[in-house]
């Protein structure tokens, strides 16, 4: 079962880990923010508990 949730879900963990470099160094993109890949991760979470939410709500209904 294809879910967009899913994908939404993976977006959001991707965009936790961006970093930015030049070729001496290679930094954290949320160093100094800790709360937005916090966030986003909680969000990421949300979407997944109801990917399965729904998967579980179908399968009990037939």
């Amino acid at each position: 079962m294809k879910s967009n949730l899913l994908y939404y879900a993976m977006f959001l963990i991707i965009l936790c880990i961006p970093f930015k470099g030049d070729e001496h160094e290679i930094r954290w993109l949320w160093a100094d923010l800790p709360w937005i890949p916090l966030t986003l991760v909680f969000a990421a979470l949300m979407c997944i508990a109801l990917y399965l939410y729904k998967k579980e709500s179908i399968k009990n209904a037939y």
